[in-house]
């Protein structure tokens, strides 16, 4: 290693150093995200036990790296900016999804007005994609779903084929359809 690299790396470390004995010891960072170990403690109040607790992590983790979103909840990931579009997972052991944080967590029916929900199986089973914007989202499921559309009345939901073009237009808020073959859907738009 050259006398200069070596200078350089010594550098660094005696900054780095100086900066940790500045640091205040218990530093805290109000705005960032909400850690794992908080997503634990929602899953253990939604009434999971440790081990189901980290298989939802599993799954969570597994949707984030396949969707490229990020965890804002013990089963939720944000796939927007703004959370306006979301995944909600099942909680292991539950055949649909709900709300563990928020302000929609106590209702019943996580499509709460104002949504439109996409499921993989039918009779709204299953995970939850949830759109409150316009914009298309992809649809990662095959077989027959399920859809409901909570927006106002003048707000549909789009159905494209997988090469992107529209195939369908539900009615307006409020729609469903309990038993929805999705093969042919590759992206959703709720407007």
């Amino acid at each position: 290693m050259s006398s200069t690299r070596i200078r350089l790396a010594a550098l660094g470390a005696t900054l780095l150093g100086a900066l940790a004995l500045a640091a205040p010891a218990q530093a805290t960072d109000t705005t960032a995200a909400p850690s794992r170990t908080a997503f634990s403690a929602q899953a253990r109040e939604a009434g999971l036990d440790d081990g189901q607790a980290a298989e939802l992590q599993r799954w969570v983790d597994a949707e984030v790296a396949t969707t490229g979103g990020r965890q804002i909840a013990a089963n939720k990931i944000a796939l927007d900016k703004d959370a306006r579009t979301v995944m909600l997972l099942t909680l292991p052991g539950e055949k649909r999804v709900r709300e563990l944080s928020g302000p929609e967590a106590s209702f019943a029916d996580p499509c709460a007005r104002g949504w439109a929900c996409l499921y993989p199986y039918p009779n709204f089973e299953g995970n939850a994609i949830k759109m409150y914007e316009c914009g298309k989202v992809g649809n990662p499921w095959y077989g027959t779903g399920s859809w409901i559309n909570n927006q106002p009345s003048n707000c549909h939901m789009k159905f494209y084929d997988r090469s992107g073009r529209l195939g369908w237009t539900s009615p307006g808020g409020y729609a469903e359809d309990r038993n929805a073959p999705l093969d042919w859907v590759g992206y959703v738009a709720a407007c």
